[in-house]
């Protein structure tokens, strides 16, 4: 290689070094708008407006009453670590503000069209400062304006990677409500496409606190969790404890806030589900909203370019005092009868929140038994009473169809896989003689496997046979989900739910499949909406959609009915031996347990 040849080292140009800072600052609108906020937040802010539109990538502007930025020192502002929060090098052991880098404005500028307005206390009129001009005075309130349009416009690769316009919304209100738990001195009015969003009050008294997470957490929340504080050795931790049986499925409802920071950090999650330990079923997942204060020296918050990772200086000594604080909080809980709000009963599917659907909230009790209480709600009774009672278990029912060669006996089937049905047992299993001994089915796990056969087969003829819903099932939702509804209406229809969107918060589901109309969807639709609006995408594959629902017939089984026919139960069997029997790759473990004739003889064996 000759001398011309060899590569040489060049300095960066501002622009391309602020470009590629942007790559770790800049994800996505989202972290636009976090870093805005934050910078709001460190400058004292009390009200904070948020207008944003198309995702954040058309518009993101953030306005403040904080105490604003001194004329000279705009330009400053936009470029590369420049900072009025630390000074020196000491400083960084010891941050107690939110940003620190002095790289957030100068990243987000080399990726848009960026503005800046501010006006300083005593101040007549404020400043503007406009990409590529000089600052300009302008009528302004004291405080700070940042505009932000076209995001990624000159990166258009960056753009390709973002989601559509529904998903960075989701994501712009996720980051505005974990900001907002973080500080609830300072009040949020929110806006989206010009249209107003939400407002949000600043609450300084406990009851006003509740009604901010309340709304942004779910009114479940607040009723099923405990209020706690703890403090020793320069370590504090309070927040809400969430009841162990008001688990979810996902990771939803979890926020952790260190020196009003929001984090997602390994080291707290782990001791969080360590204090839980066995009080929560396998594949569950608590949930709290917790802070934890500590001195600035003792956490390093540089620890990752998006500052939502910590370091810890005494690790296990924070690791311990969160999992001694919450195992002693959940054990005077489960010891002394701490009153839970309204817990009677376990609820097998996700506990109702606000962010994903809440509860049916339609008005008719469509059972005629005692209804129990799910969580101090009134449950709203069993599904196949709302359907037509002329096309019931012969056409769509839990078991097969009855015929009459089934009625009479079938002694030839004890040489098969499962035999000949015996009796009913515990409420719940089928019980089963072959030639090798018995046999006991799970049969609410039978039903889902069963299930998933029947829809399985019918997307692959794409021929879904939908049954119509008597008394259609209303549902309150959060505000993305019934977006999410009505842009997935026609997917969702083809697939043989119709479900619609009502209002701004509400859904109504008017069709189900046929082969899940013994499933109770006022538990199973919930959880099945949250897992949809959280694929990270705009367009749902129609293939992922399909394979979602069908897992869940798995999650969330169907209720046996009592007492089965020995017909009924025999006519199960046989299309269990044909799922099984004729798909070896079938990749879920068969819903029965053998016991063969010889380890019953032991059983009774002389001495």
């Amino acid at each position: 290689m000759t001398d011309s040849s060899l590569p040489r080292i060049q300095l960066l140009s501002s622009a391309l070094a602020n470009q590629i800072a942007a790559g770790e600052v800049v994800e996505r609108p989202a972290s636009v708008l976090k870093e805005l906020v934050e910078n709001a937040l460190d400058a004292g802010a009390q009200r904070i407006e948020i207008e944003s539109a198309a995702g954040g990538i058309g518009l993101i502007q953030v306005r403040d009453d904080g105490c604003g930025i001194h004329p000279e020192d705009l330009n400053l502002a936009l470029r590369s670590h420049a900072t009025s929060k630390i000074h020196q090098q000491e400083q960084l052991l010891n941050i107690t503000t939110l940003g620190f880098r002095g790289e957030a404005l100068a990243s987000i500028g080399a990726v848009s069209h960026l503005s800046l307005s501010s006006r300083v206390v005593n101040a007549e009129y404020g400043w503007c400062l406009r990409e590529n001009t000089t600052a300009q005075p302008v009528a302004h309130p004291v405080g700070t304006t940042v505009e932000v349009r076209d995001l990624f416009y000159n990166t258009p690769a960056r753009r390709r990677f973002l989601r559509g316009e529904k998903t960075e919304f989701m994501h712009l209100r996720a980051t505005l409500e974990r900001l907002a738990l973080s500080h609830f001195e300072v009040s949020f009015r929110v806006s989206y496409n010009r249209r107003p969003l939400f407002t949000l009050p600043s609450c300084l008294r406990s009851p006003d606190q509740l009604k901010r997470i309340a709304k942004i957490c779910g009114q479940a929340f607040t009723e099923h969790s405990l209020y706690f504080k703890r403090e020793t050795a320069g370590l504090r931790l309070w927040g809400w404890l969430g009841h162990p049986e008001f688990c979810r499925s996902q990771t939803d409802l979890q926020y952790v806030y260190v020196n009003q920071r929001m984090v997602r950090d390994r080291l707290l999650t782990h001791a969080t589900r360590q204090a839980y330990g066995n009080r929560l079923p396998q594949g569950r997942h608590p949930a709290y909203l917790l802070y934890l204060e500590l001195p600035p020296s003792q956490v390093d918050v540089n620890a990752h370019p998006a500052k939502n990772e910590v370091r810890f200086r005494e690790a296990r000594q924070v690791h311990g005092f969160i999992v001694r604080t919450l195992t002693e909080i959940l054990e005077q809980a489960d010891s002394t009868g701490t009153p839970w709000p309204a817990m009677e009963t376990r609820l097998p599917g996700d506990a109702p929140c606000g962010s994903p659907l809440e509860v049916p909230i339609c008005s008719q009790q469509i059972n005629q038994d005692p209804p129990p209480k799910f969580l101090g709600i009134p449950h709203q009774g069993r599904l196949e009473r709302a359907f037509p009672i002329a096309e019931a278990a012969e056409n769509y029912g839990l078991y097969p169809r009855r015929s009459r060669t089934l009625s009479r006996k079938v002694n030839h089937h004890k040489s098969s896989l499962l035999g000949q049905a015996q009796a009913f047992v515990l409420g719940r299993y089928l019980l089963a003689e072959n030639d090798q001994g018995l046999v006991l089915v799970d049969l609410p796990t039978a039903h889902a496997h069963l299930a998933q056969r029947r829809l399985r087969a019918a997307y692959a003829r794409d021929h879904i046979t939908r049954q119509p819903l008597l008394l259609p099932l209303t549902f309150k939702v959060s505000p993305q989900q019934a977006e999410w509804t009505e842009q997935h209406t026609s997917e969702l229809l083809a697939l043989g739910f119709g479900l619609h969107r009502l209002g701004p918060n509400v859904v109504v589901l008017r069709e189900i499949p046929a082969s899940l109309r013994e499933f109770n969807l006022e538990q199973w639709l919930p959880a099945l909406l949250t897992q949809l609006t959280e694929q990270q995408q705009d367009k749902l594959e129609e293939t992922l959609l399909k394979e979602i629902i069908l897992s869940f017939t798995e999650r969330y089984p169907a209720p046996t009915i009592a007492s089965p026919s020995l017909q009924e139960m025999n006519a199960l069997l046989r299309e269990l031996e044909d799922l099984y029997q004729n798909k070896p790759d079938l990749k879920v473990k068969p819903p029965w347990q053998t016991l063969p004739k010889n380890e019953i003889k032991k059983w009774f064996a002389p001495g």
